[in-house]
């Protein structure tokens, strides 16, 4: 009876909450030079900045094009990832407005945080081993004693800067919340917290040859970081593992445990959520859910963008278009290409 009455009062909570912490994910739609304080203080008064990241923004503006750049990156990125899924993540792309899907703690919702916060701290990094921030250089030279003939030198990503800047810019929010929003703000932090351990544990050695004639004697190695789509793919999966959590006072502090106590307890690299989700088969703007009448399937696929998924059972129907390319390209001396254009007719399905 407690735990129900947990659990309702969590959903109640998230339902009344107009503010996130991913609001600022719409910094990546504003055109902005980004050569004002005043402009941090815009922002916020525009609900997209939240609690103390306008004074973050003021104390690092030299920052913010990389931050509008990481916006850029994560919605892309994820819609990438789940192009073939019913929830495609388009949704995020309505930012600073934001659908029920993200703000009713879901475990769609688990996932955008992790990855909005994995992608902050990947531009920064990269933008400071790229020299285009004046507070950062390159990355610490690993410990690990190289192999063979590898001697470390380059410039390697700053992750440890790029993680601080994340931990600072996507937590702000939850940092000064009043108790009411304890919950939330635990529920987000973890995750915040997941995306950026993800991308520490991504960094990848990459190597440059060096020697006479184009041959290979050296190699300098530097750490760097993947690309951002290979994180979020990492964290695909988390996402599919991921662990339903209710919310249990012990003593004076609020913690959330798993809603099955079969499960056992989460551990720090896993996605956690509180509110099921729904199967985003039909429009419902309660539950956050666009629907897939209209989307493409595939028919022949008995994968998440097989009509028979896709479509929930509902159908699909076959169309015939003609396309367009250039083909039969030929290099004339000099120096000019001519191409011809072909034509040819493709089948596409979509749901009904």
């Amino acid at each position: 009876m407690q735990t129900g009455l947990i659990k309702v009062c969590l959903l109640l909570f998230f339902l009344i909450s107009h503010v996130t912490a991913i609001q600022w994910l719409a910094i990546g739609k504003i055109r902005m030079t980004w050569k004002k304080k005043s402009q941090c203080a815009h922002i916020r008064r525009e609900n997209i900045l939240q609690g103390n990241q306008e004074r973050l923004c003021r104390r690092n503006l030299e920052m913010m094009p990389y931050v509008a750049s990481a916006a850029r990156a994560a919605i892309k990125t994820c819609q990438e990832t789940f192009a073939n899924r019913r929830w495609n993540c388009s949704s995020i792309a309505f930012v600073p407005t934001l659908t029920y899907d993200l703000t009713s703690g879901s475990r769609e919702q688990s996932f955008v945080f992790a990855l909005t916060s994995a992608a902050v701290g990947h531009t920064i990094a990269r933008a400071c081993s790229a020299g285009s921030l004046l507070s950062c250089g390159c990355g610490r030279v690993s410990r690990e004693a190289p192999n063979g003939d590898f001697k470390w030198g380059g410039c390697a990503d700053n992750l440890r800067y790029g993680l601080k800047f994340a931990r600072s810019f996507c937590d702000k929010p939850w940092r000064q919340k009043k108790l009411l929003q304890a919950t939330e703000g635990i529920m987000n932090r973890h995750n915040n917290k997941v995306g950026r351990r993800v991308i520490r544990i991504s960094v990848i050695t990459q190597c440059k040859c060096h020697g006479v004639s184009g041959s290979c004697n050296i190699k300098t190695c530097w750490k760097a970081l993947p690309k951002l789509l290979e994180v979020s793919d990492f964290l695909k999966r988390k996402y599919y593992i991921a662990t339903e959590v209710d919310s249990q006072w012990r003593g004076k502090r609020l913690k959330l445990i798993p809603a099955n106590s079969q499960m056992g307890i989460y551990g720090k690299d896993d996605l956690i959520f509180v509110t099921k989700s729904p199967d985003y088969c039909l429009p419902n703007p309660k539950v956050g859910s666009l629907g897939t009448r209209g989307r493409f399937c595939n028919s022949s696929s008995t994968e998440t963008d097989g009509c028979d998924s896709m479509c929930c059972g509902r159908g699909f129907n076959s169309e015939t278009i003609e396309k367009s390319e250039r083909c039969h390209c030929k290099y004339n001396w000099c120096c000019y290409v001519t191409c011809r254009t072909c034509k040819y007719l493709i089948q596409q399905q979509r749901c009904h």
